[in-house]
């Protein structure tokens, strides 16, 4: 399957489930609640930028391709934002990052502990909510999800600062950072409508090779997006350690830029960093990984074959396009 010529922009997309997305906000709320103020700060805090809701967004589309009711769509999504939302809470905690989506980060409002505890919290309520669905299955995802995006994060803290990474070593760290929340986020939507392994698995795969798409065009916003599209400043995830695939194809090709990549982390200079970003830019190790990234993006679009052509599945083939979009 390939991009439809009868584009969609990104407002109608999420227009087309304004009233889902209502739910899902009055489900984080309620499933937040509480008496105790403090609680209720960080809540607030969490709630005031919640940022695109893709991951729920995707779940919502899936079910009304599918037809789907909505009340369990808005639990499973609730659930997927809690343990999103969770690990970017422990993310800028292990980054130390200031800001996040444009806005002071938890971490920097409340410190590290409150942090990690809060994003623990999250964790639990989401797994709390999904025992009560009663869904074995969709459990079981949950819980597979969840462990492999802590193992990502672990993984991630290993290779940082590490210019010996392997192209395979950033793969893994993707996949499972970010791919299988997308893939799982989509198969949710297989299990309420009941559907046969194989199309779960379709489901799976559109959101997996989706993920992948979205963070290889990440990595390649950091070295050539602006902070408005980021959501955070260029270069942040270099300044971090974080060792990308451009920069790992780059390292292949021209091993002298090892030494200018030690400059950005050890002297934090300002030249350095935009020496290598010139070098990244006009390397063709960054146009690959937008290459990569649009490669996987029709790949997604692909097992869209197995579900009926309705209007949702043709905003399903057009999410890719709009992410990829993301770098104008």
């Amino acid at each position: 399957m390939t991009f439809k010529t009868d584009k969609i922009s990104t407002p109608s997309l999420y227009a087309a489930i304004e009233d889902d997305l209502a739910s899902l906000s009055e489900a984080l709320q309620a499933s937040l609640s509480t008496d105790n103020p403090f609680f209720s700060e960080l809540n607030r805090h969490v709630l005031a930028n919640p940022g695109k809701r893709l991951r729920p967004a995707l779940l919502f589309l899936a079910g009304k391709m599918l037809s789907c009711v909505r009340e369990p769509l808005v639990t499973y999504a609730v659930i997927y934002e809690l343990i999103h939302t969770a690990t970017l809470i422990h993310d800028d905690v292990i980054d130390e990052a200031e800001k996040r989506r444009g806005l002071a980060s938890l971490n920097h409002v409340q410190g590290n502990t409150i942090s990690v505890l809060y994003g623990d919290l999250l964790y639990t309520k989401a797994n709390s909510l999904a025992v009560a669905s009663k869904n074995l299955e969709v459990l079981d995802l949950i819980c597979r999800v969840t462990q492999g995006m802590i193992e990502g994060e672990i993984l991630q803290e290993r290779w940082n600062f590490d210019l010996t990474i392997s192209e395979q070593d950033y793969f893994e760290i993707l996949i499972a950072k970010t791919a299988l929340l997308f893939a799982a986020t989509m198969e949710t939507a297989g299990h309420v409508a009941g559907l046969n392994e194989e199309q779960r698995d379709a489901l799976h795969q559109y959101g997996y090779n989706l993920g992948i798409s979205f963070q290889l065009i990440d990595d390649y916003l950091d070295y050539a997006g602006n902070e408005q599209a980021l959501g955070k400043p260029v270069l942040s995830d270099l300044r971090e350690g974080k060792v990308t695939l451009p920069v790992i194809r780059l390292l292949a090709r021209e091993p002298k830029t090892e030494s200018l990549i030690r400059r950005c982390w050890s002297d934090h200079e300002d030249d350095a960093v935009l020496e290598l970003r010139r070098a990244v830019i006009e390397h063709e190790s960054l146009q690959e990984t937008w290459e990569l990234g649009r490669r996987y993006a029709e790949q997604a679009c692909s097992f869209l074959v197995h579900f009926p052509d309705n209007t949702f599945r043709q905003m399903l083939a057009q999410v890719p396009e709009l992410m990829l979009s993301r770098m104008t």
